[in-house]
C-alpha cells in the first residue's frame, strides 16, 4: 500500500436529497395554510348548513344586518322569517297611524279650534277674567227688571249706577228680557253671575257710535242696520221686533186702520232710533216729526198732548201702554196700541253691540246658538216679551 492510497480522501455525503424534501414539505405546508384561510377546497372551515343560505337568501329583502350579525342555525331561522314579518310590521305601521292621525287633526280642527278659541281662559276680554257688559241707564221693562234700590248677591257693594237713578230697573238683578238673555249667554261662555260687570251708557247713540268701547259687548234693543254695522260689529240677532204706534185712547189718531190714515197726525220718536226711520221713511207724515232723546222724552210729550202718537218698538209699547199709562181708576185704559206694521215692513233684528271687528263676536254669537237651541231662550221670551195680545197690522 503505497502513501497515496494510504491517504485518498474519502468523498462528502451528499446532503442536497435531505433538504430538498424539507424545502418541499414547506411549501407544501404553506399553499395548505393559504388554501385553508381562504376557504378553499376540503380545508375550508365547516359553517352552518343553513347560514349560507340564509344569509344569501334573506339579506337581500329584509334584514341585512340582523342576518349578517347572527350566524347561528337559530337565528338564521329567526331571520328567515323576517321578510314576511317586517314588510308587514313596517307598512302596516306607518300607513295605518300616519293617516289616522292626519284624519283626526283635519277633522278636528272646525270644532277643537272654535272650541279652543271660544274657551273662557283664551277670551280676549276688557278686563281678564271677567264680562264687562253695558245697557243704558236708566234701564226700563220689560227689558230689565229688578228694584235698583236693593243690593244684590252679585252686585258691587255699595251699589250700582242704576241704583242711584230714579224709576230704574236694575241689570244685576238678571231679571227682565235682556237682563236674563245677557246673563244666559254669560254662562254659556263659562261665567257666573258675579263673574259679570257692568257699565252704565248715558246717551243711546253712543253704543254704535265709531271708536274704542269699555265694554265687551252691549245689549240695550239696539237695531242692526247697515250704518251701524259700519261703525260697531253686532252679534247675531236675539229679538226680532215690529214697530208700533202708540197713542192715548181719547185721540182719534186710535181710529186708523193703515199708514195712510196716520199721515196727518202729529208724530214723535225717540233720536237716533229704527222707529224715527221708520216714521220718515215709511209713514211719511205731512206734519214734520218730533224727535226726542229717548223713550221716556217721547212718552213724557205723547202724554203732554204735544204729539198725537209715538212710534217704539211693540214690546216697548206694551209696557208703556200697561205699566206706564195705566192707572187702573178709569174702566178705559188710558193708551192704546194703534197698530203694528208688518210685511212689506222688515221687522227689527236687535243684536248687541260690539268693538268694530272685535273677534269675540264668534264666541257670542256661538252662545246665542246655545241658548236658542236648548230652550233657554224661549222661555225667556215667554216670561218676559210674548203677551198673547193680538195687535193689528197697518199696510
Amino acid at each position: 500500500m503505497t502513501d497515496e492510497a494510504k491517504f485518498t480522501p474519502v468523498p462528502p455525503k451528499n446532503n442536497r436529497t435531505p433538504m430538498l424534501l424539507i424545502g418541499a414539505v414547506v411549501v407544501v405546508a404553506i399553499a395548505l395554510l393559504a388554501a385553508w384561510a381562504l376557504g378553499f377546497g376540503p380545508f375550508a372551515p365547516a359553517a352552518s348548513p343553513s347560514a349560507a343560505p340564509t344569509a344569501s337568501a334573506s339579506a337581500a329583502p329584509s334584514a341585512t344586518a340582523t342576518t349578517a350579525a347572527t350566524p347561528s342555525p337559530t337565528a338564521a331561522a329567526t331571520a328567515t322569517e323576517a321578510p314576511t314579518a317586517s314588510p308587514s310590521t313596517e307598512p302596516s305601521v306607518e300607513p295605518t297611524a300616519s293617516p289616522t292621525a292626519a284624519a283626526s287633526a283635519s277633522a278636528s280642527p272646525t270644532a277643537s279650534a272654535v272650541a279652543d278659541v271660544c274657551a273662557r281662559d283664551t277670551l280676549t276680554l276688557k278686563n281678564p277674567g271677567r264680562l264687562t257688559l253695558s245697557t243704558d241707564i236708566p234701564a226700563f221693562p220689560p227689558w230689565w227688571g229688578g228694584d235698583a234700590a236693593t243690593q244684590y248677591d252679585n252686585e258691587p257693594e255699595g251699589g250700582s249706577p242704576w241704583s242711584e237713578t230714579d224709576f230704574s230697573a236694575e241689570p244685576y238683578s238678571q231679571e227682565g228680557f235682556e237682563a236674563a238673555t245677557a246673563y244666559a249667554i254669560a254662562a254659556a261662555m263659562g261665567f257666573a253671575p258675579e263673574e259679570v260687570d257692568w257699565i252704565a251708557n248715558p246717551d243711546f247713540a253712543l253704543a254704535f257710535a265709531p271708536g274704542e268701547k269699555p265694554f265687551d259687548f252691549h245689549m240695550a234693543q239696539i237695531s242692526i242696520t247697515p250704518d251701524r254695522a259700519e261703525a260697531v260689529t253686532f252679534t247675531d240677532p236675539y229679538f226680532d221686533s215690529n214697530q208700533a204706534v202708540l197713542a192715548l185712547t181719547p185721540n182719534a189718531i186710535t181710529a186708523a186702520t193703515s199708514i195712510a190714515d196716520l199721515q196727518a197726525y202729529r208724530l214723535g220718536a225717540a233720536a237716533n232710533t229704527t222707529s224715527f226711520d221708520f216714521i220718515e221713511n215709511s209713514i211719511q207724515p205731512t206734519v214734520e216729526p218730533s224727535v226726542f232723546n229717548d223713550n221716556a222724552a217721547a212718552l213724557a210729550a205723547l202724554q203732554g198732548d204735544t204729539v198725537d202718537a209715538i212710534v217704539v218698538d211693540l214690546s216697548s209699547a206694551f209696557f208703556m201702554r200697561d205699566a206706564q199709562l195705566e192707572d187702573f181708576d178709569t174702566e178705559e185704559p188710558e193708551g192704546t196700541i194703534v197698530g203694528q206694521f208688518g210685511p212689506p215692513a222688515e221687522p227689527d233684528h236687535v243684536g248687541a253691540v260690539l268693538e268694530l271687528d272685535n273677534p269675540l263676536v264668534d264666541c257670542v254669537n256661538q252662545a246665542i246658538a246655545e241658548i236658542m237651541a236648548d230652550g233657554t231662550h224661549q222661555a225667556i221670551l215667554d216670561e218676559w216679551i210674548n203677551t198673547g195680545q193680538e195687535v193689528p197690522f197697518l199696510e
